[in-house]
């Protein structure tokens, strides 16, 4: 049983089940067994690693389709429309002005509770 399986197993809500995934980084042989895990499971780590990566290094001169999906999945459009404006084409300012409008400058707390709901409902099933 991996770390995933026990979270599951443990894990009573949404939060519990968010954080104890946020432990991927300590477990980075999972990540090859991901594609054995239902979607959701999958748009939860596709969301911390983009919180990851935004408090790391900020947003990148990319698409980002893989996270627009997830966030569209989730509910949370404004933020996927918002990363839609990015590609590798975009000016420095185009991408500050993106990184401005994002949960993670705004309202950082709302945007997880979001993810936490998005957990529940789906451990609930």
């Amino acid at each position: 049983m991996n770390f995933i399986d026990e979270a599951l197993h443990n894990c009573h809500n949404g939060e519990e089940l968010v954080q104890a995934l946020a432990d991927i980084y300590k477990h980075p042989d999972v990540r090859k067994k991901l594609r054995d895990y239902p979607e959701w499971i999958n748009d939860i780590i596709t969301i911390i690693d983009y919180d990851t990566e935004l408090q790391m290094e900020g947003l990148d001169f990319r698409t980002y389709e893989r996270e627009i999906q997830t966030l569209n999945n989730m509910g949370i459009f404004e933020e996927a429309s918002v990363l839609s404006l990015i590609s590798a084409a975009s000016s420095d300012k185009e991408v500050e002005d993106c990184y401005s409008k994002l949960a993670l400058n705004n309202d950082y707390d709302e945007f997880w509770n979001i993810v936490y709901s998005f957990a529940d409902k789906n451990l609930r099933k």
